[in-house]
């Protein structure tokens, strides 16, 4: 009896091994991080509500995997040369055509210290530059979105409407 039981303890030890590694080796990572340049704004904090990437050959309908936020608010005006992480999941290797983001609301400082709070009518970033993630390893996504034409003052009232700049992938 302790014989059987020592037996399906192994047997079950070596399933959840076998689970975790296929999810581990096989799986390979997103990571989608944004950075912008230089510009007039001491501060510009964009709060992300929600990113997906578009698997290739999928229908629009059902080929959108969601890529977990791993931090919903950033301050854009402070990733100058440098990028910072907003979202990652795990997915099938495969390639991958889209990446959407979304924006709910942005606030900024000038360098003046001014405060604006910008109204966002239209916060969706859609990417077409095409990807692959590949088993076992890490794909990196830079989005840089451009401030400098996200940003518009129009009669004395502040617009936040993202635009992209570059987008490299690693």
């Amino acid at each position: 009896m302790r014989r059987a039981l020592i037996a399906l303890v192994l047997a079950a030890a070596l399933v959840l091994g076998g689970f975790a590694a296929y999810v581990y080796l096989y799986e390979g990572e997103l990571d989608v991080r944004v950075m912008d340049a230089v510009g007039d704004w001491a501060h510009v904090d964009v709060t992300f509500t929600e990113v997906w990437a578009h698997e290739a050959g999928k229908a629009d309908d059902v080929g959108w995997h969601n890529v977990t936020l791993a931090r919903t608010t950033v301050d854009l005006a402070s990733l100058v040369n440098i990028s910072e992480l907003l979202a990652n999941a795990r997915f099938a290797p495969g390639k991958y055509t889209q990446i959407r983001i979304v924006v709910s609301s942005a606030t900024g400082q000038l360098t003046n210290g001014t405060t604006v709070t910008f109204s966002v009518p239209s916060g969706e970033l859609k990417t077409t530059t095409p990807f692959e993630i590949r088993s076992g390893s890490t794909t990196t996504l830079t989005v840089d979105i451009d401030l400098s034409r996200s940003i518009v003052m129009a009669s004395s009232a502040w617009t936040f409407t993202p635009v992209l700049g570059h987008i490299t992938v690693a």
